[in-house]
């Protein structure tokens, strides 16, 4: 271990900051010294090397060719050493009365602060007649926490120290105190007894309990920072982006009369919009994230004097409510910054099209929102049904659940429920009983109101339904057949899907075309559906056991994947966008159905339950 762990002083840490992000070396977890002695964060070096190929002091210009960035010297995580640097009066000895002389000591069992002659003759006293040897500090190190020293004592009886706290109420207590009572705050206690312990010992260890959540505050902290600095990077790629479309518009222009010019001069007004847009949306973030990296900081530094500064009795009763202010910190949820989009299209002349497009943003990766697994229930099917609910199948259930929470509003017990869909009067719900597959009508009570259809089948896997204002459509996949029936029920014909393996999903879009997922096949087909037939419109295929399908308010086709873990991004045209997953989805043995309201993502899991996710987006530029 370098000695140069602990160079970095706090008159250092006053005036220094990174010299590339200017952010203050206070917060900085993962600090880098160059061979020139200039520091800078780790994160920032990488980005300029990768950049520049060559690792040069940002400061003074000095090329450090020869050193790697990965051996640079760590000073260590700063912000754990936090220091108060604030000059604080001189204390003088509390025995002198004619003459004030500075103290060199404190007696923490006398209680006195002491010059050299008192403290002489206090240990000729102490040699001469005390039994015990009385505990001294320097007079410095009583400076720095002159509160922790100072004996308390009980209100109720005022001659008598704290010596004792319960681990319930968090209250503190003398040894004349009656602590044979419940506790006073019965309501949050459950109307438990007083649990005492020696004060000392239970401080220490509130304190440990506090320190691992300091640590949780730091790599929040950190988390924020990172968030920053990539939004930094956003805005520097967005006017690199607004240079290079207005050089194409430029040259353009040049070329062009004067009606393209006038035109090039509408698209620049455009672009300045689009600049002025996400000037205002990154400043505005930018400083929601100065914010909230101010609030964490100030919540760690008031931490650190509670543990290092104030005395036990202060920490002991003021736990509950730190701790539940950093848990709440910790657990504040920060996204990255986004962008809104334009497009731009000027025509010029001779059927010659100069286009300057952010084209639709993708999702950039899932942020998981929470997960509810369904206590003896396996969970396949799942669907949004309003802004607040969802409607979810089960092997033994049926149940609307409150898209918020994931908590039960309404449920039924039934046979194994395979799809689940809106309808106008309430939901349907495919059903699988002694070989035979039921359509039911349920109310919005979840109150069978009738059967809808039904047909044979050997087993009860791999069958979904969808509906829309016009017509249902349920998934017969041991005769690869689509049953269509109209919003009464009534049988209307079925069509028999030659070119699928083994069809598991469909989804009915409003122009009466339909998606079919095809389990074994491994791809997605779009038909257009008639009596007797149906016609292929595209196919995507390359994907791992698709399943589950369904659509977004863009048109984008979301399908799950039954083992991959992941979920494919569709276009409309039938080209496979993107891949989407998370660690959280790497637990999950299965996956069996998807629905996507208001970029919320929500994902039916077998035993595992349901998972929802937030879907977080980046703006794209071509």
């Amino acid at each position: 271990m370098t000695t140069s762990m602990n160079r970095v002083t706090a008159e250092k840490r006053a005036d220094k900051c990174c010299g590339y992000c200017f952010e203050k070396v206070e917060y900085i977890v993962d600090l880098r010294e160059l061979p020139c002695s200039h520091i800078f964060c780790l994160q920032c070096l990488q980005a300029d090397f990768e950049k520049n190929k060559i690792l040069e002091c940002h400061t003074c210009k000095k090329n450090h060719g020869d050193v790697e960035v990965e051996d640079l010297v760590k000073l260590g995580s700063i912000i754990l050493s936090v220091e108060d640097d604030s000059e604080s009066p001189p204390i003088y000895c509390d025995v002198c009365k004619d003459n004030e002389k500075l103290a060199i000591t404190f007696c923490v069992d006398c209680e006195k602060k002491m010059c050299r002659r008192h403290e002489e003759y206090h240990d000729e006293y102490q040699n001469a007649f005390s039994r015990t040897q009385h505990k001294k500090i320097s007079a410095e190190e009583y400076k720095k926490s002159p509160d922790r020293y100072t004996v308390r004592t009980c209100y109720k009886h005022n001659d008598e120290e704290l010596q004792k706290a319960c681990r319930n109420c968090h209250k503190t207590f003398c040894n004349s105190c009656n602590t044979d009572k419940k506790c006073i705050s019965s309501a949050k206690t459950g109307g438990k007894n007083h649990e005492i312990e020696e004060l000392p010992e239970y401080s220490k260890k509130l304190k440990i309990e506090l320190s691992k959540l300091m640590n949780l505050l730091s790599a929040k902290i950190s988390s924020v920072y990172e968030l920053e600095q990539a939004a930094a990077t956003d805005l520097g790629n967005v006017e690199d982006k607004v240079t290079a479309m207005n050089d194409k518009v430029d040259s353009v222009v040049a070329e062009q009369i004067e009606t393209i010019k006038q035109r090039a001069e509408a698209l620049k007004t455009m672009i300045h919009l689009y600049r002025i847009d996400n000037d205002t949306v990154a400043t505005e973030y930018r400083s929601e994230l100065t914010k909230t990296k101010g609030y964490i900081g100030q919540l760690w530094k008031t931490t650190h004097q509670l543990l290092t500064q104030r005395h036990d009795s202060d920490i002991v009763t003021q736990y509950r409510s730190t701790k539940e202010e950093i848990t709440s910190a910790v657990n504040l949820q920060v996204g990255l910054c986004q962008f809104p989009t334009r497009k731009m299209l000027v025509k010029a002349v001779e059927h010659r099209d100069v286009e300057v497009q952010l084209r639709e943003a993708l999702p950039f990766y899932l942020d998981l929102i929470m997960k509810e697994k369904k206590e003896n229930g396996h969970c396949t099917s799942i669907s949004s049904i309003a802004n607040t609910e969802l409607l979810c199948g089960q092997d033994n259930a049926l149940e609307i659940l409150d898209s918020s929470t994931l908590k039960s509003k309404i449920k039924v017990s039934s046979t194994s429920v395979n799809g689940v869909a809106k309808h106008k009067q309430g939901y349907l719900a495919l059903h699988w009983e002694n070989e035979k597959n039921y359509i039911i009508l349920y109310s919005p009570e979840l109150v069978f109101m009738k059967l809808f259809g039904e047909f044979y089948r050997a087993t009860d896997k791999y069958s979904q339904l969808s509906a829309t204002k016009t017509q249902a459509i349920a998934m017969n996949p041991d005769e690869k057949l689509l049953n269509v029936y109209n919003t009464k029920g009534e049988f209307q014909f079925s069509t028999k899907l030659l070119e699928c393996k083994r069809p598991w999903g469909v989804h009915s879009l409003p122009d009466g075309t339909v998606l079919v997922s095809d389990f074994v096949g491994g791809c997605v087909r779009k038909y257009r559906l008639a009596e007797g037939n149906q016609h292929s419109l595209w196919m995507c295929a390359d994907l791992v056991a698709p399943v589950g399908l369904t659509t977004d308010a863009a048109g984008f086709i979301y399908v799950a994947s039954f083992s991959a873990k992941r979920i494919y991004i569709i276009s409309q045209q039938g080209k496979k966008m993107k891949e989407l997953t998370h660690p959280e989805l790497q637990e999950v043995k299965e996956i069996y159905d998807i629905t996507v309201d208001n970029e919320v993502v929500s994902l039916a899991c077998g035993v595992y339950g349901v998972l929802q996710f937030r879907m977080m987006y980046e703006a794209l530029v071509r």
